[in-house]
C-alpha cells in the first residue's frame, strides 16, 4: 500500500510541474513589426546625422527622410489591420492549444506511468535485506580500493619508467594496468614504448594491437591491423592477433575470409583454452549470416591436420556428482583425480599416453611446469615421435609466449625434431627463430627459405615467413 502511496505522489508532482507553465497566461509576444518600426527609425536618424554631418546634400536628405516617412506609415497601417483580423483568432487558438495540452499531460502521464510499471515492474517483489546490500556495498568498496590501488601503482610505474625507458616488462605491466582501468589510450602508448624499448616480439605486438581495438571501440583499424600483422610475422600460430585479423575480415563485410582465419585458429585450439567457446560463437555467427555450410568449410580447413589424441576424462558418476559441489570442493575433485594419475604412473612409468594425458590435465589447471615435466617423461618414452617431441615443444614455448622467453630445452627439442624430420613445418619455422637468436642469419636464411618453397602459394603462413627473411640482415 505503501508503494501505490509514494507512486501517486510522485505522479501528482509530475503533473502539476508540467502543468504549470502550460496554465499560465503567456507574456505578451513582442509584435513583429516593431522590428520594422526599430529599423526605419534608426534610418531615419542615420539620415538626419549624414545630413548635419554634410554627407548628405538638404536636397538629398529631405528625399530619403520622405521615403523613409512614407514607408512609416505603411508599416503602421498593415499592422493595424493584423492586428483587427488576427490577435482575437491568435488568442483563442492558443487558448485551445494550451487546453488539449493540459488535458493530453493529465491522462498520458499518470495512465502512461502506471501501466507501464505494471508491465514492466515488480511490485511484488521483496526488498533487499539489508545484510545482503551492505555486503554489495562492501564489495563495492573492495573493488574501488582495488582500482585505487592499481592507480596508484601505474602512477608509480610511469615515474620509474621515466627514468628507466628500457624497462620491457615495465612498459608491458603498465599496459596491461592501464586495460585493466579501462585506460585504453593510455595502455596504447606503454605497449608503443615496449615496442621500441624491446624491439617488439610477437606478444609485445599482440597485447598492443588489442589495446588499439579497445581504444577504438572494439573495432580493428589499420594501426592495430599492422600489429597483429607483425606478430604473425614473429610467431605465425599467435593465437590473438589470429583472432583479431579474422575479427577485421568480419568487419569488413568479409564473412568467408573471417570463417577461414576463425576455423583454421579452432582447430589450432587446445580444448581446454579459454578463449576457445568465444570463438566458437563467433563462428557460429557468422556461419548463419553468411549461410555457409559450417561443418564442409571445417572440414575444408582442417584438411589433413592430425587428430587430437583423445582425452579419458570422468564417467558419468564422475560428473553428476562435482555437479553437486561447491566450486572449490569441484576443483579439489578434480586435482585430486589428476594425483591420482599422476601416482599411478610413477607406478607404471611406461605408460605413454597416460603421460600425454597428464600433461593436458596439468595444462587445464593451469600447472605449467608440472605439464612441462610430463611431457619430457613421455619424449623420454618416445624420442622418435615426432607428434610426442611437438607437444613437448608446445609445453615448453606455447602459443602466444614472448620469444625472449624461450627456454634453452626447446631450441634442443626442436633440433631433435630437424634430425628426425628435415622437412617438418615446424621444424623450419622454430629453426629458423632459433637461429635468429644466436645470430646464424645464414641458417635461418636457408631454413625459412626450405619452408616457404615448401607451403603453398596462397598460404597466410607463407606470406609471414617471406616478411621474415626479408628482415634478415643481408651477408
Amino acid at each position: 500500500m505503501m508503494l501505490w502511496i509514494v507512486v501517486s505522489v510522485l505522479l501528482l508532482a509530475s503533473v502539476l510541474a508540467l502543468l504549470a507553465p502550460l496554465l499560465r497566461r503567456p507574456a505578451p509576444v513582442a509584435d513583429r513589426a516593431e522590428h520594422g518600426f526599430e529599423v526605419l527609425r534608426d534610418q531615419l536618424a542615420e539620415v538626419e546625422r549624414d545630413r548635419a554631418n554634410g554627407r548628405l546634400d538638404p536636397t538629398s536628405a529631405d528625399a530619403a527622410r520622405l521615403e523613409i516617412e512614407r514607408r512609416l506609415l505603411a508599416e503602421d497601417e498593415r499592422r493595424e489591420q493584423e492586428r483587427a483580423t488576427g490577435e482575437a483568432a491568435t488568442a483563442e487558438a492558443g487558448r485551445r492549444r494550451r487546453l488539449a495540452a493540459a488535458v493530453l499531460v493529465m491522462l498520458v502521464v499518470p495512465v502512461g506511468s502506471v501501466m507501464l510499471y505494471l508491465s514492466q515492474g515488480r511490485p511484488d517483489l521483496p526488498d533487499a535485506p539489508l545484510a545482503s546490500r551492505s555486503a554489495e556495498r562492501a564489495r563495492m568498496a573492495e573493488i574501488a580500493e582495488s582500482r585505487r590501488g592499481l592507480a596508484e601503482m601505474a602512477t608509480d610505474l610511469e615515474r620509474r619508467l621515466a627514468d628507466q625507458p628500457d624497462d620491457v616488462d615495465g612498459w608491458l605491466l603498465l599496459g596491461r594496468t592501464r586495460l585493466t582501468l579501462g585506460q585504453a589510450d593510455a595502455a596504447v602508448e606503454a605497449f608503443r614504448h615496449a615496442t621500441v624499448a624491446g624491439g617488439g616480439d610477437a606478444q609485445t605486438f599482440a597485447q598492443l594491437g588489442e589495446a588499439l581495438v579497445r581504444a577504438n571501440d572494439g573495432v580493428v583499424g589499420a594501426e592495430a591491423r599492422e600489429a597483429f600483422q607483425q606478430a604473425l610475422e614473429k610467431m605465425p600460430g599467435e593465437p590473438r592477433s589470429r583472432f583479431y585479423i579474422g575479427l577485421a575480415h568480419r568487419q569488413a563485410g568479409q564473412i568467408e575470409e573471417a570463417l577461414d582465419w576463425w576455423l583454421a585458429l579452432e582447430a589450432d585450439t587446445p580444448p581446454e583454452a579459454a578463449w576457445r567457446q568465444a570463438l566458437a560463437s563467433r563462428i557460429r555467427e557468422a556461419a548463419t549470416e553468411a549461410d555457409v555450410d559450417l561443418a564442409a568449410l571445417r572440414a575444408k580447413i582442417r584438411g589433413n591436420r592430425p587428430a587430437q589424441p583423445p582425452v579419458r576424462g570422468p564417467d558419468a558418476s564422475d560428473v553428476a556428482a562435482a555437479q553437486q559441489m561447491a566450486p572449490e570442493d569441484r576443483v579439489a575433485m578434480i586435482q585430486g583425480m589428476v594425483d591420482g594419475l599422476a601416482a599411478r604412473l610413477e607406478a607404471n612409468p611406461d605408460d605413454l599416453e597416460g603421460w600425454r594425458r597428464l600433461g593436458r590435465s596439468y595444462l587445464v589447471l593451469n600447472r605449467r611446469a608440472d605439464a612441462v615435466e610430463a611431457y619430457r617423461r613421455a619424449a623420454e618414452i618416445a624420442p622418435d615421435d615426432i607428434e610426442i617431441l611437438l607437444d613437448y615443444a608446445h609445453a615448453l614455448f606455447p602459443p602466444g609466449t614472448s620469444e625472449r622467453e624461450m627456454p634453452p630445452a626447446f631450441a634442443a627439442v626442436i633440433d631433435q625434431v630437424r634430425a628426425l624430420e628435415p622437412d617438418n613445418a615446424e621444424g623450419l619455422f622454430f629453426g629458423g627463430l632459433i637461429a635468429v637468436r644466436r645470430g646464424d642469419h645464414a641458417e635461418a636464411r636457408e631454413l625459412w627459405g626450405q619452408l616457404v618453397r615448401k607451403l603453398p602459394a596462397d598460404s597466410s603462413v607463407r606470406d609471414a615467413v617471406q616478411r621474415r627473411l626479408d628482415t634478415l640482415p643481408k651477408e
